[in-house]
């Protein structure tokens, strides 16, 4: 079997589990700023008034990433065995992509007025649901996992990394809002939500062009990677473009 060499950039990424440690904390780190100032900027009245209350709810999103990356492993691609044992860099980029995109849907459910944190729950834990079965969905047309793990192909962890940012700031902007009830929420969610169907059928149909095979066993994650990446990212910015601010974000 062919070896292939690493380049530069690669080779920081791997160079060793240390490194992945911090590359991961420092990816928790900037999201939990991430959510912190949003609700400073955009959470309830209550809450972006209240120092305590964005302390504590940007405790309930460390809490809500630690938990949901237990569940990365059951979908292929697991923190600790993948990116930080085995100093994979395409585990490593996808478990990042995971981690933003979990915290940017935990971020759009706390935004929005509510009476009470049953509606913060209940959006997030929708838009959780949803990013996960996207990425079940993803894996389970193209085996996504097998090139990031076994062949170790850099360009598949940075495409899936760019699917799973794309779909949690779709899902986001379908969960944010001023919280009316469960069937107006699921109901936003669908309308809001549903150009994450596209994105997710544009990562199927690239992924079979993109991922090594026989042909191409090593394709170049500058060409495979990022395009495909960028038109992930594309698609999610124009839609949020088109649908707009949320209600209650202007106020």
């Amino acid at each position: 079997m062919a070896i292939r060499s690493l380049d530069a950039f690669e080779f920081r990424l791997l160079h060793s589990s240390t490194s992945a440690w911090r590359a991961i904390g420092v990816c928790i780190g900037a999201v939990l700023v991430l959510i912190a100032c949003a609700l400073r900027k955009w959470g309830a009245a209550e809450v972006s008034a209240n120092p305590n209350e964005i302390v504590f709810l940007t405790g309930i999103g460390l809490a809500w990433i630690l938990i949901t990356m237990q569940l990365f492993s059951w979908l292929g691609v697991g923190a600790r065995d993948d990116a930080i044992e085995r100093r994979n860099p395409a585990a490593l980029v996808a478990i990042c992509g995971a981690i933003i995109s979990v915290a940017l849907v935990f971020t759009g459910g706390q935004l929005g007025e509510g009476p009470t944190y049953w509606g913060n729950i209940f959006s997030t834990g929708l838009g959780t649901a949803g990013l996960f079965c996207l990425w079940l969905f993803l894996e389970l047309g193209t085996r996504i996992s097998n090139s990031i793990t076994e062949e170790r192909d850099f360009g598949s962890g940075v495409r899936l990394a760019a699917f799973l940012m794309a779909t949690g700031l779709v899902l986001a902007r379908a969960v944010a809002g001023d919280w009316k009830s469960e069937l107006a929420t699921l109901q936003d969610f669908i309308h809001d939500g549903w150009w994450v169907v596209v994105i997710w059928l544009s990562a199927v149909m690239l992924e079979w062009v993109c991922k090594p095979s026989r042909r191409r066993p090593f394709p170049r994650w500058q060409v495979f990677g990022l395009f495909p990446s960028g038109l992930y990212l594309g698609l999610a910015a124009a839609w949020l473009y088109h649908v707009g601010p949320w209600e209650g974000m202007l106020k």
